[in-house]
């Protein structure tokens, strides 16, 4: 009989322990359900965040790449001496003056026929390059920024007479922006 039905001293039910070992593994197995969904939980969130560590990694060294890339261009040959594509600086008086590749092929957005005009705070309108070379993808594809600053006086070693130091900041962007300062010697100017 049960306690319902059965006239019995009061409280006398609430010592019948039927029932208590099914309601003690009921309650085990949902703390240990909640634990396992919390650790999967986690372990997602630390798959995502390595994930994400790895794309930012890839795209510090791809645009550090694109900046030494462009920083060994910069000079004062004409432009496809010796096969590269030299930036050429016809006026080295005029101060901070970015340096871009010829119209033919200065190729914002990989999209020849862009009409977006060139911005230097929105790095979406510098000319882009790949650093593998290979147009199929643009897995490898930085923008950059090639910015003539000013001459200065020539490394130790250079005749200060005949020569200058002139001094650069080269950008390479790929969801990170890299600066890098650089210095090319060159003949004095107005000698």
């Amino acid at each position: 009989m049960d306690c319902i039905t059965q006239k019995s001293a009061p409280g006398s039910c609430l010592n019948n322990e039927k029932g208590f070992a099914l309601i003690s593994a009921i309650l085990a197995l949902l703390i240990v359900t909640v634990l396992g969904v919390l650790a999967i939980n986690t372990s997602v969130m630390e798959i995502k965040i390595a994930g994400n560590q790895q794309q930012w990694e890839e795209d510090f060294n791809l645009s550090e790449g694109g900046a030494e890339v462009e920083a060994t261009h910069v000079g004062f040959a004409r432009s496809g001496v010796g096969g590269f594509s030299w930036y050429e600086i016809s006026d080295p008086s005029i101060f901070t003056q970015n340096l871009l590749p010829p119209p033919a092929s200065y190729d914002p957005y990989n999209d020849i026929t862009s009409t977006k005009p060139f911005n230097v705070v929105d790095p979406n309108t510098w000319p882009h390059q790949n650093l593998m070379q290979d147009a199929n993808d643009d897995k490898y594809d930085y923008a950059y920024l090639v910015t003539y600053l000013y001459p200065d006086a020539p490394p130790k070693g250079y005749d200060a007479s005949t020569f200058s130091g002139y001094k650069f900041r080269i950008n390479g962007e790929k969801q990170v922006i890299i600066e890098l300062g650089g210095i090319k010697v060159g003949v004095k100017t107005g000698i």
